[in-house]
C-alpha cells in the first residue's frame, strides 16, 4: 500500500477504505480529522401497542450506560444520544509527518474544542501519515486535558508556541511507552489484528498480540529491523565472539515486566538493561557483562507494547529448542549446522533400536558430540547413559534450561567441546573411560548430526571460507586429500581413528559413497552399514537443494570396504516410497572429467549431440 504524493483528503479516503473497511469513517467529529466508528443501525421507530420495541427516555439512558455511550443530557449534543462510541479520532498527514507532533496537535485540537464535552472520547487518539500509522490509548493522554492554567486557544498547527512545546513533551513520554505503531506495508498483518481485536464498541484495555511457535520468526525479523540497533552493542563484534542477536531477543520474549523469566539463558533482561556471560571466576567473585539502550529504551517499549509476552507457557520449550533459527544466516552456512526435524530424529531411533535392539538405550551410551541445542536427543530415555557436547557455549546454556523444564538429559552430561579442536583429556571423565576402554567403545553409539559446511570454490560465487581449518583436519589432511573440504568427514575420521570400534549413527549427505572426493576417504574409512534410510534435504530446516540426506548406522569394528549400500527411501511426509542402491563408482569414470574441459574455458560449450 503506497500512499505518497496524494492530498490528504484522498489520504483519509484511502485509509478508510484500505484499513477501516469494516468501520464507518464518515462521520465529523468537531475538527478532528479522521473519526472511526462502529457501523450501527438506527433505532427502530417506537410503537405504543409494541411493549418489546417501545423505549422511554430513562431506559434509553440507562441503556447509554451499559453500552458506554452519553448517559446524561446536560452537556452533550443531542443527536449525539442515538450514536455509537467513536474508536479512533486520528490527526491525518500526507507524505510523511513526525507522529508526536501529529498527536500532540490532535490534543491541541480537541482540548481547544472541547471535543471530549459533546462525545464520548474513543478507546484510542491516534496519527497517520503516507507510510504509517500510530496507536495510543486515551485514558494515558486524558490527563493532559485537565492541566492547569493551560492557554487551549492557541493555533494547533502552530509547533513554536510554548504549549505546543508543553504538550509535546508530556506526549513524547507518554507515547514512547504506551504507543503501538505500525508501517502499512512490514506490518499490514499485523495492524489488521490489532484493529480486530481492539476496535470493539464498548471493550476496555488493549489487546496485544499474542506470540506462538508459528508467528514468534515472523516477530523476531521485525524485532531485528526495529529493536536490534537500538541495543548498545556492536554486533559486528559480537558476532565474532559467538554473541547473537537472538540470544537477545529470547531474553525478550520470554519475559514478563521486562524481566527474563528463564535465568538458564545466555542473555537476560533485567528492566532497562541485558546481562550476560555471568561468570564466577578462580576466587569466587562473580562478573557480569551489562548491555543497556542507545535510546533510553524507547524502540524497545513501543515495539513490545504491541505484543503480550511471554507466550503461552507450552511454546517455551520450543522457541528455546528452535535457537538455531535465529542464528544469522551467514553464521549457520559457516557453520554448516542445521536442526534435524523430529519425524526423522524418531525414525532415526527406530532404526537404531531395529539394528541394536529394544534394551539398546540401557545397554549401549550415546554421545551426541554436534548436539546443537540438542533435539537429535528427543526421546531418548536413559539420561544417565547419554552425552552431549557442542560448539558454543549458548547452545550448552539453551540444553541447561530446557532440562530445567523437563528434557531428559542430565546437567553433568552437557558441555562445551569443540570436536574437531579440542583433546579428549577435556571431557567429562564418565565419557573418556569409555572412550579409553576398548570394550566400552563398542558400546558407544556416537550419534550425530554433523556440520555440512563445505569450503568450495564456486568459479564466482560467495564460498565459504576457512570452514575447513581446525586440527583434525591439519592432522588428518593427507588421508582426506579432497574430502577435507566437507566438515562432517572431519567428524567421521577422528570419530574412525580416535574412537574406533564404536558405532556410528549419522545424518550426512551422500557423498561418502559416491562422491568422487571421497575415493580416498573410502580408502581409509573401513566400516560395515547395518542399517540406511535417505530423505529429502530439504526437510531439512535451512537446506536448501534437490539433494538427499542419509541417515547411516555403521559398525567400525567390523572392517569392510565400503563398495554399495541399500537405503530405505521416504518422502517429505515419511512414508516409504522404495528401495535405493548406492554404488561407489571406484573404477568407472565421473560426468565430472566430461565436464571440466568448458569449465575451464567460459566461452567454449558444448554442442547439441556431442558425445559424454
Amino acid at each position: 500500500m503506497s500512499y505518497k504524493n496524494i492530498p490528504e483528503e484522498e489520504l483519509k479516503n484511502k485509509i478508510a477504505k484500505d484499513i477501516f473497511w469494516q468501520f464507518d469513517c464518515t462521520k465529523i467529529i468537531g475538527k478532528v480529522d479522521f473519526c472511526v466508528k462502529p457501523i450501527t443501525t438506527k433505532p427502530r421507530s417506537t410503537n405504543n401497542n409494541d411493549k418489546h420495541t417501545s423505549t422511554s427516555l430513562s431506559e434509553l439512558k440507562t441503556s447509554s450506560l451499559s453500552e458506554n455511550k452519553p448517559s446524561s443530557l446536560s452537556g452533550v449534543e443531542v443527536n449525539t444520544l442515538f450514536d455509537s462510541q467513536s474508536l479512533l479520532w486520528a490527526e491525518a498527514k500526507k507524505n510523511t509527518a513526525d507522529l508526536y507532533n501529529s498527536i500532540s496537535q490532535l490534543i491541541l485540537t480537541i482540548g481547544k474544542a472541547r471535543t471530549f464535552d459533546n462525545h464520548l472520547p474513543p478507546p484510542f487518539l491516534g496519527a497517520f501519515d503516507a507510510e504509517k500509522i500510530a496507536f495510543v490509548p486515551y485514558d494515558q493522554i486524558a490527563d493532559i486535558f485537565y492541566m492547569n492554567d493551560f492557554n487551549w486557544n492557541v493555533a494547533a498547527s502552530d509547533y513554536s508556541t510554548r504549549e505546543f512545546k508543553l504538550v509535546h513533551e508530556k506526549v513524547s513520554a507518554i507515547l514512547d511507552k504506551n504507543s503501538f505503531t505500525f508501517y502499512y506495508e512490514e506490518d499490514e498483518k499485523q495492524l489488521a489484528r490489532f484493529i480486530r481485536l481492539n476496535f470493539l464498541e464498548g471493550k476496555h484495555g488493549v489487546t496485544k498480540i499474542k506470540i506462538d511457535k508459528n508467528n514468534f520468526m515472523v516477530i523476531y525479523n521485525k524485532w531485528v529491523n526495529e529493536v536490534k540497533n537500538s541495543i548498545l552493542v556492536n554486533w559486528d563484534k559480537a558476532k565474532q565472539s559467538g554473541i547473537i542477536d537472538g540470544d537477545f531477543y529470547l531474553a525478550d520474549i520470554l519475559s514478563e515486566d521486562n524481566k527474563t523469566l528463564k535465568d538458564k539463558l545466555h542473555v537476560l533482561l533485567i528492566k532497562d538493561h541485558y546481562e550476560l556471560d555471568r561468570k564466577i571466576d578462580e576466587s569466587g567473585f562473580s562478573s557480569i557483562k551489562s548491555v543497556g539502550f542507545r535510546d533510553g529504551q524507547t524502540a524497545h517499549t513501543q515495539f513490545w507494547n504491541k505484543y503480550q509476552r511471554p507466550p503461552l507457557e507450552e511454546y517455551w520449550e520450543y522457541i528455546v529448542s528452535r535457537r538455531d533459527l535465529l542464528v544469522p544466516q551467514d553464521i549457520r552456512e559457516r557453520k554448516g549446522s542445521f536442526y534435524t526435524p523430529l519425524i526423522w530424529v524418531e525414525l532415526s531411533q527406530k532404526y537404531i533400536a531395529d539394528v541394536l535392539g529394544e534394551d539398546w538405550q540401557d545397554e549401549y551410551y550415546v554421545w551426541d558430540c554436534a548436539a546443537g541445542t540438542g533435539n537429535l536427543l528427543t526421546g531418548l530415555t536413559n539420561k544417565y547413559n547419554v552425552w552431549a557436547s557442542t560448539l558454543d557455549q549458548q547452545d550448552v546454556d539453551v540444553m541447561h534450561d530446557r532440562i530445567d523444564n523437563g528434557a531428559n538429559l542430565l546437567k553433568s552430561h552437557v558441555f562445551q567441546f569443540d570436536f574437531l579442536n579440542d583433546d579428549f583429556t577435556k571431557l567429562p571423565e564418565e565419557l573418556q573411560k569409555i572412550i579409553n576402554d576398548p570394550e566400552k567403545r563398542k558400546k558407544l553409539v556416537i550419534y550425530i548430526n554433523p556440520p555440512y559446511a563445505e569450503a568450495t570454490q564456486n568459479f564466482g560465487k560467495n564460498t565459504k571460507k576457512a570452514v575447513e581449518q581446525n586440527s583434525i583436519n591439519q592432522k588428518y589432511a593427507h588421508l582426506l586429500r579432497q574430502a577435507n573440504r566437507e566438515l562432517f568427514a572431519h567428524f567421521f575420521t577422528r570419530i574412525y581413528f580416535e574412537i574406533n570400534g564404536c558405532i556410528l549413527a549419522e545424518f550426512s549427505k551422500l557423498k561418502t559413497l559416491s562422491g568422487q572426493h571421497f575415493v580416498d576417504f573410502r580408502n581409509f574409512f573401513k566400516a560395515k552399514c547395518l542399517k540406511s534410510f535417505v530423505v529429502h534435504a530439504d526437510t531439512f530446516d535451512n537446506v536448501k537443494g534437490n539433494f538427499p540426506i542419509g541417515f547411516k548406522i555403521w559398525d567400525s569394528n567390523s572392517k569392510e570396504k565400503i563398495e554399495s549400500i541399500i537405503s530405505d527411501v521416504f518422502d517429505k511426509n515419511g512414508n516409504q516410497i522404495g528401495l535405493k542402491w548406492f554404488y561407489t563408482y571406484e573404477n568407472s569414470h565421473y560426468i565430472n572429467e566430461w565436464i571440466k574441459p568448458f569449465r575451464a574455458n567460459n566461452h567454449v560449450k558444448p554442442f547439441r549431440g556431442q558425445h559424454r
